[in-house]
């Protein structure tokens, strides 16, 4: 609606010109033409030439309150179309965010990432405003056209021959290679991200092996061909303003040319030749602005297409969970976990990667899983935090059959062995993903104390505000695992599962995590999973998992005797 009163304001603009111009070259028309006559009148001018002042200054009038309208309007485009994309991101994360664990483990992280922070905008920048700004061109366009087709349709219908004509030439020799650019810009951008994000996740070892040359050259290479697809896409957007131009003013020349050759007196040629000149001055931005829209049209047409199969790939974001304060207190206590049968196969596996596990484990109880990597011991921890929902067998829950959902992962804490750590103070780290509103400092005290961290930042003069670095760089290897615990301590959980937590640590800073663990035992069931000897001396029982199956339990001292190989993966 706000489009059409747009349009209808430019056309009302161009068209108040012509009466202007014709009064200027020819006076008397202000009592020989009725309507110039009528509004005369109205105004109560004493003169044509009062009257010729007050119309200059009521077109003035007009076409600043028409302007300001239309940058209102373009405000609004602009701020629905961000809007929009910040909307869909949001959606796309949390689609991401609430996919089953099972199918999180098949993503590919930057090609989600890409998703998420490029094709979104090219979705909705690309073109949902391309398509805004096609039909907001359009109408100005069309009503211009029907203003000028009133007013001399011979000279207009040529016109418009000529341009549409050109036009669609100039369409259908890019429309071909708008294709083939375009999908060079998906498969590029998808490289470059690929790329980028396996070159600084694998800092350490490039540096090491001395391999920079080679990330840095794959990563240009795609890089370079993605500048080339968005070069071609951006000389194609510029092209028509040239095009429409050169068209545009063979035209207007040519009206001048024909006047004169025969002989039209200059009063009947001049209003007409400026209402087409300013009609054709004002069609050509928009002209250029619908080719270059409808170039953006096909070049981002992917993109809406990839959004919207990453939108419906995803998860219910429904279903998302809004973390605010921590379990300051549980609604009961878990004092039994009983495994009945429990098989699981991974979506898209072969066969079973867990069969026929029985297992209890009681409140407060510190169990140790271990066993060869492929054996199902951390598939089997999954299970227990309610990532994974097992296909066979039955789970209970102090007596009761459970469905380890939502509400249970709440329940329950991790460490695991590749933590992530926030650029930011302690008290964000700790209190992982909550609002700072919502965030209760004694607790966050509180999880320092059990992890045996309090005393080091009670020291800093910035205590809980103090910046830990990129994933912890101002902290040692000890410091890092224990505030990882600590994280996992802030919302009280009933379990505490550690995978592999101290596998990367030295003794001496393996013997102060496990100390810190120790003092949590008791109080809270640990599963921990290692194949660390000190480790597993600190269970009261251990679990050898071979196969998917359980091999054997029982203490640890007394399994080196029974399990030869446990021995064998300590050493490993």
């Amino acid at each position: 609606m706000f489009v059409l009163v747009g349009a209808f304001a430019e056309t009302i603009g161009v068209g108040a010109v012509f009466p202007l111009m014709a009064l200027l070259m020819e006076p008397s028309l202000a009592s020989s033409d009725a309507r110039l006559a009528t509004l005369f009148s109205l105004t109560g001018a004493t003169s044509v030439e009062r009257f010729v002042l007050l119309g200059a200054i009521g077109l003035l009038a007009f076409y600043v309150a028409k302007n300001l309208f239309l940058a209102w309007l373009y405000r609004l485009q602009a701020r629905f179309s961000t809007g929009t994309e910040a909307r869909i991101g949001g959606e796309l994360l949390a689609s991401f965010l609430t996919l089953p664990f099972s199918e999180r483990l098949i993503e590919n992280t930057a090609e989600r990432l890409r998703i998420i922070t490029v094709e979104t905008g090219r979705a909705t920048a690309g073109f949902l405003a391309s398509l805004m700004q096609l039909i907001t061109e359009g109408c100005v366009i069309l009503s211009l056209i029907l203003l000028l087709l009133a007013f001399n349709p011979l000279a207009t219908s040529i016109a418009i021959l000529i341009m549409a004509g050109t036009g669609l030439a100039f369409e259908s020799r890019m429309r071909k290679r708008m294709v083939a650019h375009r999908e060079e810009r998906i498969r590029s951008s998808s490289s470059m991200y690929k790329s980028a994000s396996q070159s600084l996740g694998a800092f350490k070892e490039i540096k090491v092996l001395g391999r920079e040359a080679h990330f840095v050259r794959d990563f240009t290479e795609s890089s370079r061909r993605y500048a080339g697809a968005t070069a071609a896409f951006t000389w194609a957007g510029l092209m028509p303003r040239l095009l429409i131009e050169t068209i545009a003013v063979t035209v207007l020349l040519s009206a001048v040319i024909f006047g004169l050759a025969t002989n039209q007196p200059m009063r009947d040629i001049v209003p007409g030749l400026t209402l087409f000149g300013l009609a054709l001055f004002r069609i050509m931005p928009s002209a250029t602005r619908v080719l270059s829209a409808l170039n953006s049209l096909r070049f981002n047409a992917p993109s809406v297409r990839i959004v919207a199969a990453g939108l419906r790939s995803g998860g219910n974001s429904s279903t998302l969970v809004i973390s605010s304060a921590p379990n300051a207190a549980h609604d009961r206590r878990i004092e039994q976990i009983n495994l009945n049968n429990v098989a699981y196969r991974y979506p898209g596996g072969e066969g079973l990667v867990l069969r026929d596990i029985t297992l209890s484990i009681r409140h407060g109880e510190m169990i140790g899983l271990v066993g060869h990597s492929g054996s199902g011991k951390t598939t089997l921890s999954d299970i227990l935090l309610g990532l994974l929902h097992p296909q066979e067998g039955v789970i209970t829950i102090n007596g009761k059959v459970e469905a380890l959902n939502v509400r249970w992962r709440s329940l329950a804490g991790l460490v695991s062995q590749q933590f992530f750590l926030l650029d930011d103070t302690v008290r964000r780290n700790v209190a992982f993903g909550i609002t700072d509103a919502d965030i209760v400092d004694e607790r966050v005290w509180l999880a320092l104390r059990e992890a045996r961290l309090e005393a080091r930042f009670r020291t800093l003069p910035e205590g809980l505000d103090s910046s830990v670095g990129e994933n912890g760089a101002m902290l040692s290897g000890g410091e890092r695992q224990r505030l990882a615990i600590a994280r996992a301590l802030y919302d009280d959980p009933e379990i505490l599962v550690l995978d592999e937590a101290t596998s990367a640590l030295d003794s001496a800073t393996e013997s102060e995590v496990l100390e810190t663990v120790r003092g949590l035992a008791g109080g809270k069931t640990i599963i921990m999973i290692s194949h660390r000897p000190a480790s597993l001396a600190c269970c009261d029982r251990v679990i050898v998992m071979r196969k998917g199956t359980i091999a054997a339990e029982g203490k640890y001292a007394e399994l080196l005797l029974t399990e030869p190989e446990l021995g064998e993966i300590g050493e490993g």
